[in-house]
């Protein structure tokens, strides 16, 4: 979401002044509409007195003024930020008592003495809620959703748990009504665990989003004094059996009964006993029998975690904040964990505390990097403050905001200069060999600039690119610091953060509040200028997002369900889409390769997703929050009859297939199994994996026979491989692959069965075709080193169409998955698009042309390709 700045007309600046309070030179006040609420963006220029005593109820005073149409009653107050003499109050917007997702409203005083004025306010507040927020799908049925649908690895989904946090409504049009669904688990392929708040609609039943709550790193970590030599002192704590502990009371936060930094020595153990809130009850500090902490807690980063939270306590102490809360609450920090036995290379803030991996290989503890352990707890502070949502642009400013200050608190505490090459880098001390500027993970001088250097990338990915591009944003704050001294930056960028920004903020909007900011600080007009300025050279200017170009022809024009996959056959195509505010559930369209306007196919008001066509028909799954049940529903593409309902009950659906009057889906039963079903016109469907400890994925369907990938466990091995079932005579044929090797996503053509396999489990995947029988195999493109890294296929008679992860570690567009095709019959694989960002959820059409979803224009697109790209500028 960002704001649409209106300038407004005099008379409306003047009726928002209140006449006798201000001298009669002085400017009216300034006022910046946000589309689709009366609640203005931002109200800054006023000189208004406000009542004495508690700030909350002089700012809820004030907001309820009719200009601001805003209910106080609908106000909950989260924080007082008290800056010298700037207050401001921070209040949650309800709406008939359940939290609006990301509604923050800011209320700014300025004191002196016993008097008060407001000078300002602003922030989100949405007026034109009216969703109903008693909901239609149960608890238990949302969790279920979120944790198949928001999760999109399947070894992830099949361990992971999930639980029903509450209500939320998402501040969309009228307001979306969403469950807050929280996921826990291992990510397999990331190697991480896995902490998300997802959101499903509580009356479609629609997965909505998810948000990772930890705030990972890669390995980022920097210079430990203690794991470089250097001896620090520790506040620790004796207890009454003589040892102690790393426990430090010695700080202004400590009241007697709360506000101490822990450091906890997991010694081995496996993270997911750490995750969630707070710590475990019989958890115990580390601790030594002397006042020298030893070798063993230097190895385990205890004395790196211990010492650098306090740096950390002390740089934010100095700008006026107690704690990661603002409260003085107590910091705990856990060093030295595993994961499933092996060595946890990272280091996170999971929403209460900070977890760090032990060293490992070429790494020193993830606990030993001042900069990383600053970045990592101001993820905190920011969560306690603004609580920028991590995704898209918003989490790349929380990225951003962390890395500078992690920065910044290192370069303070080493007393290291600015002009220092390596003070702009991110964990550059990690590394046991590396010099800084290879280990860094980050250089916030790397000059990146928004229209050129930002990464098309969906939400599928790194959340929207967080990780990826913070330097944009964190670059043009550290250019602010270099020119104007850490001491005035770091008080203009924190007043920015706690005063100014709200949830859902993107580049421009944390732009204008860094500039507000300076406003508020009295900052000279030179020294405005040169925050102006910074932000200029990385290009975050208003409608920085429109200087993009593409090569392909755009069917749909912003598809804004999340979970869209089209599908191509015939020459049509069909998707799911929601409306352009994402109120409605998801509905499923059809249209023409070849263009024309899309028309609707469901015509339930369902939650409907994942479609599939045959060119004639189509078929889709919907989820019925009455019933809490998945329905799969069919209709012509002509719309020729109304759709039709083909099967209704509890399993939970992820994939479905058609050919005629015969479909054929996969889902997760009552059992937990994962199976294939298929249902040949009015017959019940069959479970074509119902012996014991088989499961199914992936169907695909053709000509009378259906394919999918097969799990099966033979004694003590376990075995995958694809397999054809012939639905007439009932025989099935598994094609034999290598023990060892991970074949995927079988897919029927005319003539043919083809699907990627990966022998080594290296990520690596080669290409392989049969008959459509299963017999006769082939390889199209062999497995090896030189194999693409593959994510994402689909093939047709003559064609196979992989997404390929480009290799390279450079952080461009560059190395984004990118669609390439190659014949049936053998050759090399070919760039089929030279668009700059992600380009994922692709369909075969006929001959080579390819439909899919594109994030190279700053939004998603539907749109397609006939041809290969031949070479694009940066490679083939």
């Amino acid at each position: 979401m960002s704001w649409r700045p209106i300038t407004l007309m005099a008379a409306l600046c003047l009726a928002l002044a209140v006449p006798g309070t201000a001298a009669a030179d002085d400017p009216p006040p300034e006022v910046e509409q946000r589309a689709g609420t009366r609640a203005p963006a931002e109200v800054y220029g006023l000189s208004e007195p406000a009542q004495a005593g508690d700030p909350v109820a002089a700012a809820k005073a004030h907001l309820a003024d009719p200009r601001y149409h805003i209910d106080p009653a609908d106000l909950v107050p989260l924080r007082t930020v008290v800056d010298g003499r700037d207050e401001t109050v921070r209040f949650a917007q309800r709406h008939r008592g359940v939290p609006v997702f990301g509604a923050h409203y800011l209320v700014h005083f300025r004191k002196d003495g016993d008097r008060r004025e407001v000078v300002g306010a602003g922030g989100r507040f949405l007026t034109e809620l009216t969703v109903d927020t008693t909901p239609a799908v149960t608890r238990e049925s949302a969790a279920a959703i979120a944790r198949i649908a928001l999760i999109r690895d399947r070894r992830a989904k099949e361990s992971a748990k999930a639980e029903t946090a509450g209500l939320v409504v998402i501040p969309h049009g009228a307001g979306q009504l969403a469950w807050h669904v929280v996921l826990t688990g291992r990510d397999p392929v990331a190697g991480r665990p896995l902490l998300l708040d997802a959101y499903v609609d509580a009356h479609s039943g629609r997965p909505l989003f998810a948000v990772d709550r930890l705030r990972m790193e890669g390995p980022v970590t920097g210079t430990g004094e203690t794991a470089h030599g250097r001896t620090v002192e520790l506040n620790a704590y004796q207890r009454a059996d003589g040892a102690y502990e790393l426990r430090d009371r010695a700080r202004p936060m400590w009241d007697g009964s709360d506000g101490e930094i822990l450091t906890y020595d997991a010694a081995g153990g496996d993270i997911t006993a750490w995750l969630g809130a707070g710590v475990p009850a019989d958890a115990e500090p580390a601790r030594s029998g002397t006042l020298a902490f030893g070798p063993e807690h230097t190895a385990s980063g205890a004395v790196d975690a211990h010492w650098g939270a306090g740096q950390v306590y002390e740089f934010y102490r100095r700008l006026g904040r107690d704690g990661l809360d603002g409260r003085g609450g107590t910091m705990h920090s856990v060093v030295n964990v595993t994961m499933e036995g092996e060595p946890f290379a990272n280091a996170f803030w999971d929403g209460t505390k900070m977890i760090y991996g032990g060293g490992v290989g070429d790494y020193r503890s993830f606990a030993s990097g001042l900069d990383v352990v600053g970045h990592e707890m101001t993820h905190g502070v920011i969560e306690h403050s603004a609580g920028l949502v991590y995704i898209g642009q918003s989490g790349a400013m929380n990225e951003g905001l962390a890395d500078y200050f992690g920065n910044a608190i290192q370069v303070d505490s080493f007393g290291i200069p600015m002009s220092d090459p390596n003070a702009s880098l991110l964990g550059e001390t990690l590394c046991t060999t590396l010099p800084p500027e290879q280990c860094a993970a980050r250089d916030l001088d790397d000059g990146r600039v928004a229209g050129e250097d930002y990464l098309g990338m969906t939400v599928a990915l790194d959340y929207g690119g967080v990780h990826y591009n913070s330097t944009i944003f964190s670059g043009a704050l550290w250019d602010v610091r270099e020119a104007l001294g850490g001491a005035s930056a770091d008080r203009l960028v924190y007043k920015a953060l706690t005063e100014y920004m709200t949830p859902l903020d993107d580049f421009v909007d944390g732009r204008r509040a860094v500039e507000l900011a300076a406003r508020a600080l009295g900052m000279s007009a030179r020294d405005r200028l040169t925050v102006s300025r910074a932000f200029d050279r990385h290009g975050i200017k208003p409608g920085w997002e429109r200087a993009l170009r593409t090569d392909t022809r755009v069917l749909i024009d912003g598809i804004t369900d999340p979970y869209a996959r089209p599908d191509v056959a015939g020459g049509r195509y069909v998707v799911s889409n929601s409306s352009p505010d994402v109120v409605e559930p998801s509905h499923i369209l059809t249209g023409r390769v070849g263009g024309g306007k899309p028309v609707r196919l469901s015509e339930n008001d369902r939650w409907n997703f994942m479609p599939a066509t045959d060119g004639k028909r189509a078929a889709w799954i919907s989820f019925d929050a009455t019933r809490q049940s998945y329905r799969i529903h069919t209709r012509p593409l002509d719309r020729s009859s109304p759709e039709k309902l083909v099967h209704d009950g509890t399993v939970v659906i992820e994939s479905v297939a058609i050919d005629g009057d015969t479909i054929a889906w996969d889902g997760v039963g009552p059992d937990g199994e994962h199976s294939v079903w298929v249902k040949r016109g009015d017959a019940p469907p069959v479970d074509v994996t119902a012996a014991a400890g088989v499961r199914g994925y992936a169907p695909s369907l053709k000509g009378g026979r259906l394919a999918y990938h097969k799990v099966w466990t033979e004694g003590d091995a376990a075995h995958n491989a694809p397999a054809v079932l012939d639905l007439e005579s009932g025989a099935e044929t598994v094609v034999p692959m290598p023990q060892g090797s991970v074949s995927a996503e079988p897919t029927l053509t005319g003539r043919h069965l083809v699907w990627i396999y990966d022998e080594n489990g290296d990520g690596r995947a080669g290409i392989m075709r049969a008959a459509i029988d299963g017999t006769r195999t082939a390889v199209v493109v062999p497995d090896g080193p030189q194999a693409p890294t593959a994510y994402w296929f689909d093939a047709n008679d003559a064609f196979a169409t992989i997404g390929v992860w480009p290799d390279g570690t450079e952080l461009s567009n560059d190395i984004l998955l990118k669609i390439h095709q190659v014949p049936l019959s053998g050759g090399t694989l070919q760039r089929f698009s030279c668009n700059r960002g992600l380009q994922e959820a692709f369909a075969s059409g006929d001959g080579r042309t390819v439909v899919w979803l594109d994030g190279t224009d700053g939004n998603t697109d539907l749109v397609t390709r006939d041809r290969p790209a031949g070479r694009c500028r940066g490679g083939a």
